[in-house]
């Protein structure tokens, strides 16, 4: 079993592998610490959806915060590129709960670990060589992040990963 808490939210998501039969016995526990249960497969499955969860995320974070550092060096408002975003299809769960709420305000304080994301990351692409799948964004999006935290250093949240972002770009997002 994994259990993945919404950072802020505090909403419980948990994400269970295992034999159906003990999945459905342990539900009622599950149920009372965690606001949804979902079964996805065999033993080791929650783990990896849980890894593969957050790599979309990962993505996710990083494409957004590039397209934000475009538009800025283009002369736009990061604030009102994030409405935009959310209005349209360039939607996602960093644009609608991370960008204004720790990226543009400058708190970084999600309360999810960049090193918990890195380790995340290893984990998906893991998987993915265990398959046999090439995932060349996946390898490329694990290894920003990883360049992220090696360079910002331990203990930093998820979200200052776009301080990492404008580093690298010579951008700031905020005037």
């Amino acid at each position: 079993m994994i259990v993945a808490v919404q950072p802020r939210s505090g909403e419980p998501a948990i994400m269970v592998g295992g034999p159906a039969a003990a999945v459905e016995q342990a539900k009622p526990l599950l149920l009372a610490i965690g606001t949804t249960v979902t079964e996805v497969g065999k033993i080791g499955a929650g783990q990896a959806m849980k890894a593969l969860n957050n790599l979309v995320s990962a993505g996710g974070f990083l494409i957004g915060v590039e397209a934000l550092i475009i538009g800025r060096k283009f002369g736009l408002d990061a604030g009102k590129m994030v409405d935009v975003l959310n209005a349209s299809t360039g939607t996602n769960n960093s644009t609608q709960k991370k960008f204004r709420q720790f990226v543009l305000s400058r708190t970084f304080d999600s309360n999810f670990g960049l090193d918990l994301m890195v380790k995340d990351l290893g984990i998906a692409l893991e998987v993915a060589r265990e398959e046999g799948v090439t995932v060349p964004f996946a390898a490329l999006c694990n290894e920003l992040w990883a360049n992220a935290a090696e360079t910002l250093g331990r203990g930093k949240d998820h979200t200052e990963m776009a301080r990492f972002c404008e580093e690298i770009s010579g951008v700031p997002l905020t005037h």
